[in-house]
């Protein structure tokens, strides 16, 4: 159910690969949903076009520190709605900086809310996490 979220999120930015930490990977100009076969395919035409081991293509990946809670909230549809929750997620994008950012969207799975921070400080990520999912077990339920 998380590639609903994921699609949305690459619509909206443009963006033509996307994925979550569970590894549902969409690649936009194959296939709309997470399907670890195209996945497959594509990084082994990445690596015949690139004579690049996969090792060497993943040191390019940025590791950010990142956090992520699972909040139960019996009203997770409307955390949108809530002025005080995205002023909160705004805040703590601001604090994060460019390198960082924040993702709250309702589980697709479950009745709660999930909320990922990633950003250079460690420190700061695991403070913001916190602080977003308190406030949106506070608001949510």
């Amino acid at each position: 159910m998380g590639d609903k979220y994921i699609l949305e999120g690459m619509i909206v930015n443009g963006a033509g690969l996307g994925g979550e930490k569970s590894g549902h990977v969409i690649i936009l100009e194959h296939t709309t949903s997470g399907d670890g076969v195209v996945t497959a395919l594509e990084i082994l035409s990445v690596m015949a076009r690139t004579g690049r081991t996969l090792a060497d293509l993943a040191t390019q990946v940025p590791m950010l520190p990142q956090q992520q809670r699972t909040i139960p909230a019996r009203h997770r549809d409307q955390w949108e709605g809530d002025l005080k929750l995205r002023k909160a997620i705004a805040r703590a994008e601001s604090r994060l900086g460019p390198a960082g950012r924040v993702l709250v969207r309702p589980s697709g799975t479950e009745p709660a809310i999930r909320v990922m921070v990633e950003g250079t400080e460690a420190g700061l990520v695991v403070e913001l996490a916190d602080e977003l999912a308190a406030l949106a077990g506070e608001r949510l339920n």
